[in-house]
């Protein structure tokens, strides 16, 4: 199957005509209103180029903020490496995964995503992370990473593309004050916290996937989403919601590059 060119809502939205948005998404209004509200980026739409822009066109004049994506974008990322040292000196931050040492100059472009479950879906044992590190799998380390404050830092090195994840549970650190240290410290960071605080659901697992209005379509734990995602690329067919964020969030917000958008 040919990658979907991805219509993505790119909050915050304007002020929304909610039953002409409705009648584009195939939605009723109730549930055309939660996507309105909803705080993160989320998919609404996999086609071809030609109707992903006849879409996007439409929504934005509805006055929802919409981006367009190749679904490649979403492919083209590395995994999450957690990091298991970090430090700040005059100049870098300094950090080292399981394999390799991680250097980032405070004048560097950095992305950062943060996303941060609710306290009551927070996880605390350090257990099974330390195992999934270990494996150096990447999806494996992405589930365990799950329903766990992390901030994803994608930068450039060499002319590469590298991600480097700090998990404060796996340092021993209080979250909020390390991402505080990160804007003080790094000169051009750009944050992304659209995910702090959004409840974490479970990907689309044969009948168990939501149901009702408001999880039609494309939103997480949909059919229609994992078919989406597995069309891109197997490795994102059951992604969990945080690393399927991540993505999203990086890819609307790339380093060198600028995305269509209202």
């Amino acid at each position: 199957m040919e990658i979907p060119t991805l219509v993505v809502s790119d909050p915050p939205h304007g002020e929304v005509n909610l039953e002409a948005a409705a009648e584009l998404l195939g939605l009723d209004v109730f549930a055309t209103r939660l996507k309105c509200v909803f705080v993160a980026p989320e998919i609404m739409s996999a086609s071809d180029p030609e109707r992903a822009a006849e879409l996007a066109a439409a929504l934005r004049a509805t006055g929802f903020n919409v981006a367009i994506l190749n679904g490649a974008a979403l492919a083209d990322l590395p995994w999450p490496d957690p990091i298991s040292t970090l430090a700040f000196d005059l100049s870098s931050l300094q950090a080292t995964t399981r394999s390799e040492e991680v250097l980032i100059p405070y004048d560097a472009e950095v992305v950062c995503v943060h996303c941060r479950p609710p306290a009551d879906r927070s996880v605390t044992s350090t257990g099974d992370l330390e195992r999934a590190v270990a494996s150096e799998h990447g999806p494996t380390i992405a589930e365990a990473i799950q329903r766990r404050s992390i901030l994803d830092l994608y930068f450039r090195e060499g002319g590469s593309l590298r991600r480097a994840t700090i998990v404060p549970d796996l340092l021993k650190s209080d979250g909020e004050r390390v991402k505080k240290e990160l804007i003080r410290r790094l000169e051009r960071l750009r944050l992304d916290d659209r995910l702090a605080g959004v409840r974490p659901r479970a990907p689309f697992v044969s009948s168990e996937g939501f149901e009702g209005s408001e999880r039609r379509r494309y939103a997480f734990g949909t059919l229609m989403l994992r078919e989406a995602l597995e069309s891109i690329s197997p490795e994102l067919r059951a992604v969990p919601q945080y690393e399927f964020g991540s993505r999203l969030a990086y890819a609307l917000n790339p380093l060198g590059a600028t995305v269509e958008a209202s």
